[in-house]
């Protein structure tokens, strides 16, 4: 399902709506969200989570490689950061876009992290909690944190822990 068509779902635009945006988009070619944003008062949150909401239902979950992770990459979030937003830094695209990795659940908080901090471009592929409580352990370790950290007590909780520490 499309973003606009989820907005139309939602009570949030029309179907005119969504062909204005369309139209709009053919002139000048801005994402349809920002358009909605701009031209109807949709709130960035709304059109945040249905942005998720619409690339969780169309992505599949994987175990991307990670041989090659660049260190510089590694140094555009702290520790705190990556555990988190639930957040992995993989490569970046010959078009200078960050690709990550998140977990289905925590794609928004990925996302709405990515967009606010990050200057730069992102794209996500989805993975699974172990894979990511992993990677995120080997490049980004917390003491007390693991797969089952994910949890967000557990997770507030050592990353509080962890900061008294360091």
């Amino acid at each position: 399902m499309r973003i606009g068509q989820m907005l139309v779902t939602a009570g949030l635009l029309d179907a005119d709506q969504v062909e204005a945006i369309l139209r709009k988009q053919q002139s000048h070619p801005e994402p349809f969200g920002l358009l909605a944003q701009r031209l109807y008062g949709i709130d960035p949150a709304t059109i945040e989570t249905i942005w998720a909401e619409s690339m969780i239902r169309i992505s599949e979950i994987v175990r991307p490689d990670v041989s090659g992770i660049d260190p510089d990459l590694l140094d555009l979030i702290t520790r705190r950061q990556a555990w988190q937003f639930r957040f992995l830094p993989i490569s970046i695209d010959p078009c200078g876009t960050l690709q990550a990795a998140t977990t289905r659940e925590h794609l928004s908080r990925a996302v709405r992290f990515a967009t606010r901090v990050l200057d730069r471009p992102c794209s996500f592929v989805l993975t699974d909690s172990e894979f990511l409580a992993e990677q995120l352990d080997v490049h980004y370790a917390l003491p007390g944190l693991d797969e089952r950290a994910i949890e967000e007590n557990q997770l507030q909780e050592a990353i509080r822990f962890s900061e008294d520490v360091a």
